[in-house]
């Protein structure tokens, strides 16, 4: 089988070329933003309509709502299949408020849905919002590897508390939302540390509002190559994101046994249970995400509790052969 793949992530050329390992050929053509911002989508059109002139391809799969119009566009031209990715909740009204290019994507999505041949999303969460009973749920797979790393607790001696975030930092990953309940938490728990690792276009703005009373508590580690020492010395980990498609961070933590406090966005009730291994909230509300992390960080067997269904959570993979199997499968299922 020959697979002609768009993709906005070169930085995971090494997981796609084991794709390849199993497939005839796997091409693939990226849109990444070195390209430029809006060419990077005229070039990799051209690109791949010369790799489609040139040899026959059995399906092209598309990772973003813009690549899948090209797909689509592609697919007429040439009377190929092709697949559509959604991997962000894209139908939630918070994705639609952030911006006029996210509403602009919505209306795409609407039209480009019911025209795939096959359709595969990153959770059930959007499987239910897209309408498309037929589609596939593949969570995404990240190998997890105790590779030693920082310890918080003795890189940041003095507190009693450590809160890990992790993620770009970015509008729908709503740090502010996270700032904000801390204000509330070290009124009562001074010795509690938020450390937010990640790098984004919302650190001026964070870093301006950790002025407003929360310098003591607050650590911007910037993006980190190894994140199992954080995960392993925190006490818990925090989403506070607008939207998810899946919350790979929350998969992570869960891995080392670190209990989640998140909104109820991506794996939240799938992977992340309330109750079970983690806590969920209310999307946005500040007064719920404050007292579900007074409550872990005051009730000890609570965190216990939590600690303990973190470590026996049941994820969808068990090595990255089970999830390529699982990932080609609908490719060829999609030339039916």
């Amino acid at each position: 089988m020959k697979v002609l793949m768009f993709s906005s992530d070169p930085g995971a050329q090494e997981r796609m070329r084991k794709y390849g390992e199993i497939l005839d050929k796997l091409e693939i053509v990226f849109f990444d933003r070195s390209r430029g911002r809006f060419s990077r989508f005229f070039k990799g059109y051209f690109e791949a309509k010369r790799i489609l002139a040139g040899e026959r391809y059995d399906l092209i799969t598309a990772q973003e709502i813009e690549h899948s119009f090209l797909a689509w566009l592609l697919s007429r031209k040439f009377g190929v299949p092709w697949q559509m990715q959604i991997h962000t909740d894209i139908f939630s009204s918070h994705y639609v408020e952030h911006s006029m290019f996210n509403r602009i994507r919505v209306w795409l999505a609407k039209f480009l849905i019911p025209r795939a041949n096959c359709v595969r999303v990153a959770s059930e969460r959007i499987k239910k919002s897209i309408q498309r009973p037929d589609a596939i749920v593949l969570p995404i797979f990240e190998a997890i590897k105790d590779m030693g790393g920082a310890n918080i607790k003795e890189k940041y001696p003095g507190y009693d508390f450590y809160i890990l975030m992790v993620g770009r930092l970015s509008r729908e990953k709503n740090f502010s939302l996270a700032l904000s309940a801390m204000r509330e938490i070290i009124k009562k728990y001074p010795q509690t540390l938020l450390v937010i690792a990640g790098e984004g276009p919302e650190r001026k703005k964070i870093e301006k509002e950790i002025l407003y009373g929360l310098e003591a508590n607050v650590r911007l580690e910037g993006w980190q190559e190894n994140l199992s020492g954080y995960y392993q010395t925190s006490d818990c980990l925090l989403l506070t994101s607008d939207y998810e498609g899946y919350g790979m961070a929350a998969v992570e933590a869960l891995s080392y046994g670190l209990p989640v406090v998140m909104t109820d966005v991506g794996v939240a009730g799938e992977i992340v249970k309330n109750g079970e291994n983690g806590i969920v909230v209310p999307v946005g509300d500040r007064t719920k995400l404050a007292e579900a992390i007074l409550r872990l960080r005051g009730e000890k067997e609570l965190k216990t509790k939590l600690a303990e269904g973190a470590k026996r959570t049941n994820f969808p993979y068990k090595s990255f052969e089970e999830y390529r199997e699982k990932l080609i499968a609908p490719f060829r299922a999609c030339q039916k």
